[in-house]
């Protein structure tokens, strides 16, 4: 019955339209520019009464007029019930003052808008409704009311939630793979420590030390990832930050005695990059810490990272004792040199010590890889 009312509005609305166009035949010339544009209404409202999607028209007055079968279909009303503001009491009612302000508002500014909302569907249910409203001129540039067609797209909205929810619980898995992955590198370093607690040789328990350190150093990284909101990308500025001084009050006895300068940009790492070159800051800030100040040297060590265009540098530098000139930092049996220089090969990057008399100076380039 309400697709017959439609049908019976459409066909009573063409009518008048060829009526208008019969009797512009019959005027003189002055009148081809009118039929012409009736002619024009007449194949528009036959086309929209066909289109597969949802179309609204809406007059000067900003009321809705025409709505074509698909839109009556969708709803299960009449074009009587429809027409004027009778459509609006299908939308549901957390979306009515939008959906209204939006319409309104883009009606009087005459610009194309664009909304989603939810609308009553004939089987009870609402429905999300993608809105898109354009206004409509004559011949002589004329506002003449607006045009809109609408689309189905519930399925499309249940499709991105779902998407949204299977990344959420990624996310969390993420999160506590990182969190079980930092204890359990603290729970090594702390093995470490008890281990260390027996051993009486001075050399025996500095080799444990290190090693916890490295541990924790890799623990830091994932304790990070795992208090940030990206868990792909670490802030290694502040990675620096904390193991330095971490490092620091582990090595010095007494910090009156060694200066820390810490100068590093804000620089974001990606995972594959941040582990093999925490390292790498931990092997080289520790080397200065144990070796560059002996006896009670004063001293400092400045930390330094920064964008170098497309690269990144990392500098260790002290002003101490400075490096052995008879040792090759390359091929040093040193555990720590020979991480540094591996780990710098592993992120195809360049490492470069200069002598500064006084002090050592480690310099390493790289530029990350997206993985």
């Amino acid at each position: 019955m309400n697709e017959q009312k439609s049908y019976e509005h459409l066909i009573s609305e063409i009518s008048e339209l060829k009526q208008r166009i019969a009797e512009l035949e019959k005027s003189n010339i002055k009148g081809e520019k009118a039929k012409k544009e009736v002619q024009k209404s007449y194949e528009f409202l036959t086309l929209f009464e066909e289109f597969p999607a949802l179309i609204w028209r809406a007059n000067l007055d900003a009321e809705c007029d025409y709505f074509n079968k698909n839109w009556l279909a969708f709803t299960g009303k009449s074009m009587a019930q429809e027409v004027g503001d009778g459509w609006t009491k299908g939308i549901h009612p957390e979306d009515f003052d939008n959906c209204l302000d939006i319409y309104l508002t883009a009606f009087k500014a005459r610009k194309s808008f664009r909304m989603e909302y939810r609308l009553l569907h004939h089987t009870g249910e609402y429905r999300w409704i993608l809105d898109l409203g354009m206004p409509f001129y004559d011949f002589n540039n004329n506002f003449k009311g607006y045009i809109g067609s609408c689309y189905d797209i519930t399925d499309q909205k249940e499709l991105v939630k779902q998407l949204e929810q299977s990344l959420d619980e990624k996310e969390i898995l993420l999160k506590e793979i990182h969190h079980r992955v930092k204890n359990n590198l603290m729970i090594i370093s702390s093995l470490l420590n008890l281990q260390s607690g027996y051993i009486k040789d001075k050399e025996s328990q500095d080799i444990f030390k290190e090693s916890q350190n490295r541990a924790r150093s890799m623990a830091l990284i994932h304790e990070r990832l795992y208090q940030s909101s990206d868990l792909k990308k670490l802030d290694f500025s502040e990675y620096i930050t904390s193991l330095a001084t971490e490092l620091f009050h582990t090595y010095v006895a007494d910090p009156s005695l060694i200066k820390l300068q810490i100068n590093v940009d804000n620089i974001f790492l990606d995972i594959n990059t941040a582990i093999p070159l925490g390292l790498i800051v931990n092997e080289l800030i520790t080397n200065s810490l144990k070796h560059a100040f002996p006896n009670g040297r004063k001293g400092k060590i400045n930390i330094e990272f920064h964008e170098k265009g497309e690269n990144c540098e990392f500098t260790v530098k002290d002003n101490g004792i400075g490096f052995p000139k008879d040792i090759d930092y390359k091929k040093t049996e040193s555990l720590g040199l020979q991480i540094v220089t591996n780990l710098t090969d592993q992120i195809d990057g360049n490492i470069e010590k200069l002598d500064t008399n006084p002090g050592t100076e480690f310099k390493i380039n790289f530029k990350e890889v997206e993985v």
